[in-house]
């Protein structure tokens, strides 16, 4: 179950995939639905905020972007989440649908929400992928010290065809 923190307890960003199949338009509630289903099942502690997201009492994640590059809230910055094993209590989680390919507007939705985080939480300084912090997961299917190395462009390998179907 998440906790109450304070924003000034966050310090760092981690990046998730959603392992999904690229392209596919799987949605917040999908992802809530799916940490519902788990053993056991991520639970959020809704007295932190009852009015934030109340249709999502599983998800893990602050923040999913979805294929058509909506953000969509998840928990509430203000409640640890469930996305990072030794790390929630202080890292705020951002979900991509997909697996290793992402849309132009995912990439650019991903920029603005970090950038528009780091700005917005002065101790939140630091931008990591999943997989720096736990060596067994692949998640999110990029370098996320790359991308920010190359000045938050994708490579190519990891853009998604635009022919792909979004339906």
């Amino acid at each position: 179950m998440g906790t109450r923190r304070k924003l000034t307890n966050i310090t760092a960003v981690v990046i998730h995939c959603a392992d999904t199949p690229n392209g596919r338009a799987n949605t917040v509630e999908d992802i809530n639905r799916w940490h519902g289903e788990r053993q056991p099942p991520f639970t959020r502690d809704m007295s932190i905020a009852p009015k934030h997201q109340p249709g999502l009492t599983h998800i893990g994640y602050h923040f999913v972007i979805e294929v058509d590059g909506a953000i969509r809230p998840g928990r509430p910055l203000q409640e640890s989440g469930a996305h990072a094993s030794g790390y929630n209590a202080n890292s705020i989680g951002i979900c991509l649908i997909g697996r290793d390919k992402f849309s132009a507007e995912q990439w650019h939705a991903l920029h603005e929400l970090v950038a528009n985080l780091i700005t917005q939480i002065p101790t939140c300084t630091k931008v990591f992928g999943h997989r720096d912090l736990n060596p067994g997961k692949t998640c999110p299917g990029f370098s996320v010290a790359d991308w920010i190395h190359n000045d938050y462009i994708p490579d190519f390998n990891h853009m998604l065809d635009t022919e792909v179907n979004h339906g």
